[in-house]
């Protein structure tokens, strides 16, 4: 879901992301969250603050979606973690490592092959067009 939130503010304007990033975070609540609205403000935020940070240029590059995918969930679960210890239940600094590593890999993967797949559809419709497009002129 983060990936998803992730890669798609990226190419939205910021009121869209951070409405996206409330919605995925209301889910995650509701399914998992221990504190109903920590998700909710963490993705809003974190939506919000990845679609005015990057530019608009670089959101087809697999290797940049990547490294903000990466960047991004580690933010996140850091920010998690402080508030978790805030509102009293903290988390041991080798579980904060963990998902780190390997949800931000996860992300990160995740980013690079969603990309990839999404500039291959995108050439094969446009080579389709371009195809069709020759066959009428013939």
């Amino acid at each position: 879901m983060l990936a998803l939130v992730i890669i798609f503010s990226v190419s939205l304007d910021f009121v869209s992301a951070a409405i996206l990033g409330a919605f995925a975070g209301i889910l995650i609540d509701v399914m998992y969250g221990q504190v109903f609205g920590i998700n909710l403000l963490v993705y809003m935020f974190l939506a919000l603050l990845v679609s005015i940070s990057t530019d608009r240029k670089n959101e087809n590059s697999p290797l940049i979606m990547s490294w903000i995918s990466f960047v991004s969930v580690s933010a996140l679960e850091i920010v998690l973690a402080v508030l978790h210890s805030v509102i009293n239940t903290p988390q041991k600094i080798g579980i904060l490592c963990a998902n780190i590593f390997v949800k931000g890999l996860f992300a990160a993967i995740f980013a690079l092959l969603f990309v990839i797949l999404t500039q291959k559809i995108k050439k094969k419709k446009e080579d389709r067009e371009s195809d069709s497009k020759e066959e009428a002129s013939l």
